[in-house]
């Protein structure tokens, strides 16, 4: 059976167009790009003071420990000083889709 070549490089150009739709978003204050960004898994292990600056979703894609590092990345991007991981939620409906949730901090001081 001879593969149409043609067939082939529509279905991975396909896959890979729906697997790249799922993006890590972000709503809040644009800072300053940071080099680092500390992890936390509660608001209460946060011993600085501090301020939400934004809120990020990042994609699981059905590994939640993929979602991380998206996370920190958009963290980096947006000037945060650190994440505050806050779990994993689901799109809804027949198809839903999981993310994880963060909240994006600046230290006051």
């Amino acid at each position: 059976m001879k593969i149409n070549r043609t067939a082939t490089l529509i279905v991975v150009v396909t896959i890979l167009m729906f697997s790249s739709c799922a993006t890590t978003t972000y709503i809040g204050d644009i800072l300053p790009v940071t080099k680092n960004v500390d992890i936390y898994y509660a608001e209460k292990d946060v011993k600085k003071e501090y301020k939400v600056i934004g809120h990020i979703t990042a994609p699981t894609n059905g590994d939640e420990n993929a979602a991380k590092p998206r996370i920190i990345e958009r963290g980096k991007k947006v000037g945060a000083d650190a994440v505050i991981l806050l779990g994993r939620g689901f799109t809804g409906g027949k198809d839903s889709e999981s993310f994880e949730k963060a909240d994006a901090i600046k230290y006051l001081k």
